[in-house]
């Protein structure tokens, strides 16, 4: 968080709209030319680096890579937007799209935690600063970065206001984000990037599905032909692990894992 923070104030020509950072890999959504989006990237990448090997941690950084994707449209980047506050979501279930604390989500529509910013006293000193990157060159930085419980803010390095604006209202926003599953599937497709639906969302889909394909028959019901053709759907088109489809519908889980073998 720290460091994407100093990052986006060296390369102020790029505007964060939103990030996510997993354990793995992060989601950003930026505004910006390609030059200095790539560059964000390098900085953030080496400043990393030094961090990691600072506190003895050894990271394999050489196959961390950008993957550029242009936003080509007002409703892409809606999409963009909400599959990016939603990504720790999904794989975290003690999380909301409003709670995960690594990225932006939380800020968006959310008056309380615009406030807990706008109260916040705390910001990363030179010092700190010089710490986090093991470098001088945020030494030329004069607008603070704002921090609450320790960690920059993202309402002191994202462009959050400009991200709400394209949304019509803030109810607008709770529809993407809650409700358009179809088009984060398309994205990640897209980005070759798997994704996991909460069992929720996963069973809207196959109900979805059972009305439109099967008279409407209880998942749990159908035949074990459709049953195989709907696991392989949920497999291909969703991405969904064998035991979720194995709670979808009621299925032994060596009936799934010889449908779909894992890989070892």
């Amino acid at each position: 968080m720290n460091i994407l923070a100093i990052c986006s104030r060296l390369v102020s020509e790029v505007k964060i709209i939103t990030f996510q950072i997993m354990n793995n890999h992060l989601h950003l959504t930026l505004s910006g030319p390609r030059e200095g989006v790539l560059r964000l990237f390098r900085l953030l990448k080496r400043y990393l680096g030094k961090y990691l090997r600072s506190r003895g941690l050894y990271a394999d950084l050489s196959q961390f890579e950008g993957k550029l994707r242009e936003l080509c449209s007002l409703q892409d980047l809606r999409n963009v937007i909400t599959y990016n506050n939603r990504n720790g979501y999904v794989v975290n279930p003690d999380s909301t799209p409003f709670t995960y604390p690594w990225g932006a989500n939380a800020y968006y529509f959310n008056y309380f935690a615009e406030s807990r910013f706008r109260e916040s006293r705390s910001f990363l000193s030179k010092a700190e600063r010089r710490a986090i990157i093991h470098s001088h060159d945020s030494d030329v930085l004069n607008e603070p970065i704002k921090t609450v419980d320790g960690f920059a803010c993202p309402m002191s390095f994202c462009s959050i206001s400009f991200g709400e604006g394209l949304f019509r209202c803030a109810s607008h926003y709770f529809r993407e984000i809650s409700r358009n599953i179809e088009s984060q599937k398309d994205i990640a497709k897209e980005l070759g990037e798997q994704v996991f639906y909460t069992d929720d969302e996963l069973f809207s889909v196959v109900l979805t599905i059972c009305k439109d394909k099967y008279d409407g028959q209880k998942p749990s019901l159908l035949p074990v032909a459709a049953k195989s053709e709907l696991a392989l759907l949920l497999h291909n088109e969703y991405n969904a692990g064998n035991k979720q489809i194995q709670r979808m519908l009621r299925l032994e889980a060596s009936f799934v894992n010889s449908l779909l073998p894992q890989k070892c």
